[in-house]
């Protein structure tokens, strides 16, 4: 039983760490922290706190594994390795939140464009999407409809928001400055977005199938050489010099 500790150990630690592994990770979110609801804060303590997990159990299965004092140093030093590769590899906050706009952003700007033309004003169309959109996005639109609820100029309450929503502030300013029409350019923007989130993920998936090839060809390759090549060179040359 003790000897199959560490490989429990690490098993679930891969479990943890597994991005697919939604079903696990969600039940360990709920056990470990019962609290959490999906806030920036949580979830960089979730991230903290996965993060010393998945060290402590590396550095402790090193240690079991090895026993003694040569185990109790490589466990320090195992478990400071991974925290460090597991730190530098967890993306930042603005990474985080950048990439929640850019996956919320095209239903976000279909459902202003449905709330536009059932005939609600623009403020009150920012509020009820900001309202049923979840995460950073939701809330970025109650501010700017708060700020327009204040009297804000259109150009001004989008003045602070990130390059991500551009496109959404440039057509929601010009529909507030002109009176031009923003439904069409807000499903124009939602068309676009999806396409271009499309496109990326076609060239991830061809970067991933030369990543996968390319492991198969360092192996083959000198299997290719040591099995074909060198025994035909070795009879051309027998015949040759014999």
């Amino acid at each position: 039983m003790t000897s199959a500790l560490p490989l429990l150990l690490i098993a679930a630690a891969v479990a943890l760490w597994a991005p697919g592994s939604a079903v696990v990770g969600a039940r360990a979110r709920r056990v470990l922290l019962p609290d959490a609801r999906g806030e920036p804060g949580n979830s960089a303590s979730r991230s903290l706190l996965r993060r010393r997990l998945l060290a402590a159990g590396a550095g402790l299965a090193a240690g079991l594994l090895l026993g003694g004092m040569t185990g109790l140093c490589a466990a320090v030093v195992v478990a400071g390795v991974v925290e460090r590769m597991l730190r530098s590899a967890d993306p930042d906050e603005d990474a985080i939140e950048r990439s929640a706009l850019v996956r919320e952003l095209p239903a976000a700007c279909e459902l202003l464009a449905a709330c536009l033309s059932a005939g609600l004003p623009l403020t009150g169309a920012l509020s009820a999407v900001g309202a049923a959109v979840p995460g950073p996005l939701g809330r970025r639109l109650r501010g700017v409809a708060a700020l327009s609820r204040m009297g804000a100029e259109p150009r001004r309450a989008w003045a602070d928001q990130p390059a991500e929503l551009a496109g959404l502030a440039r057509a929601l300013v010009r529909a507030g400055e002109s009176g031009a029409a923003a439904v069409p350019a807000l499903r124009t923007l939602a068309t676009d977005i999806r396409a271009t989130a499309r496109a990326e993920a076609q060239a991830a998936v061809q970067r991933a199938g030369i990543r996968v090839l390319a492991p198969l060809g360092l192996c083959f390759l000198p299997a290719f050489v040591c099995l074909g090549v060198i025994p035909l060179v070795l009879g051309i040359a027998g015949d040759v010099f014999g």
